[in-house]
């Protein structure tokens, strides 16, 4: 006997689907469990890509009408039903799953420029030394750098300091460009990944408090020492923590710096202002105006860059464009109207080891026309 898993994808892959087969479908979609369906409808979509299946017109519209009966995909997500929320980025995807090779069919497809493959980015740093000498960490590197009587390990994406410098004021700083991501572990065990276009300053010795200077984005796994708190500084905003699990973003092109506490406790400090999180919650920092507000936090969303996934759940427009910039080292231009793009909000989710010309075919399906030439991509019209 088949397994639903096995009947679901078989449903979904073939252009022909009964009476029998859309009720099937239709009750499945309304029961089962969200993540496993988001699952496996990925699966299905990305087969569909390389396959170039088509589908009937009629078919995918009768889906389309069904889905739209169960959940009102216009609505804001965040004040539905936690589980039909859920369950709106599953039937989305399955969509996907169901109608992109009809879109490529009735639609213009995105203007991809001859020999323009564009790849993800991967584990790539610059390291410099406290005597100014920059080192190229690349994904695939294992070397000992010395510096001083400190060593310092280089395992393909990953940094980690051995022993502990005598001299004071001596620092390192550690850059990914854009398109890279890498890993930095202290002698005192605390560990940080930076994400991509994003630097990290620190001391090679840690005196009283654990001060270090970030730029970008950072998740950070600090090692606990009552006795030394660890500081991250980021422009005239601090955050304070004794042993925690935290993210902060604070690119220079976002409008706002996020502070999200996974576990443990953190306060965020600036000025006048300053605000304990406890975990789940994340406070966002205007720094034009300095004030901050808390609420509680999307973990999976801010998470997905360190777990290899871009986080697309009502996520806008053009956070995503700055996102594709960073990761993919692109320029982004927009010709589509302004108004248009500021709407245009996302679901589901995708990873990150995807090549730009497969992200481009999932914006053309979200009604987002693109073109790409060389290393700039243009935004060219919106629809909703």
């Amino acid at each position: 006997m088949k397994s639903d898993q096995q009947r679901l994808k078989e449903i979904l892959s073939s252009p022909q689907r009964s009476a029998e087969d859309e009720q099937w479908l239709q009750s499945y979609l309304e029961s089962t469990d969200a993540t496993e369906l988001r699952e496996l409808a990925a699966d299905i979509f990305q087969d569909h890509l390389q396959q170039d299946k088509r589908l009937s017109p009629d078919t995918s519209t009768r889906m389309w009408d069904k889905i739209r009966q169960q959940v009102d995909i216009t609505a804001t997500p965040v004040l539905r039903p936690y589980r039909k929320y859920r369950w709106m980025a599953a039937a989305v995807l399955v969509l996907a799953a169901l109608t992109y090779p009809l879109l490529r069919k009735s639609q213009p497809k995105p203007f991809l420029a001859a020999a323009s493959t564009i790849k993800p980015g991967g584990n790539k740093a610059v390291l410099t030394l406290a005597n100014g000498a920059k080192v190229l960490l690349t994904d695939t590197g294992n070397q000992v750098i010395k510096a001083g009587n400190l060593a310092i390990q280089q395992k393909q994406g990953k940094l980690e300091y051995e022993g502990e410098a005598h001299e004071a004021n001596a620092f390192n700083e550690l850059t990914t460009p854009r398109g890279g991501t890498f890993q930095v572990s202290f002698p005192d065990g605390s560990r940080v990944w930076l994400n991509a276009a994003s630097s990290i300053k620190y001391p090679l010795k840690f005196e009283g408090n654990r001060t270090v200077i970030l730029t970008g984005q950072a998740y950070f796994e600090i090692a606990p020492d009552p006795g030394h708190p660890f500081i991250v500084k980021v422009g005239e905003m601090e955050v304070r923590v004794l042993g925690t699990s935290f993210d902060i973003m604070a690119y220079k092109d976002e409008q706002v710096v996020n502070t999200t506490l996974v576990n443990g406790a953190v306060k965020v400090l600036q000025g006048n202002t300053s605000a304990t999180l406890h975990p789940g919650q994340q406070s966002t920092l205007n720094p034009a105006n300095g004030k901050m507000e808390i609420a509680i936090a999307n973990l999976e969303n801010v998470l997905a860059w360190r777990n290899g996934k871009f986080e697309l759940e009502n996520t806008g427009l053009p956070t995503f464009l700055r996102q594709l910039s960073r990761w993919y080292d692109i320029e982004i231009a927009v010709e589509a109207p302004a108004e248009e793009v500021a709407a245009k909000k996302f679901g589901g989710q995708i990873g990150r080891d995807m090549d730009l010309h497969d992200v481009i075919k999932i914006l053309d399906l979200y009604g987002v026309a693109c073109k790409l030439e060389n290393r700039k991509l243009t935004v060219l019209s919106v629809h909703s």
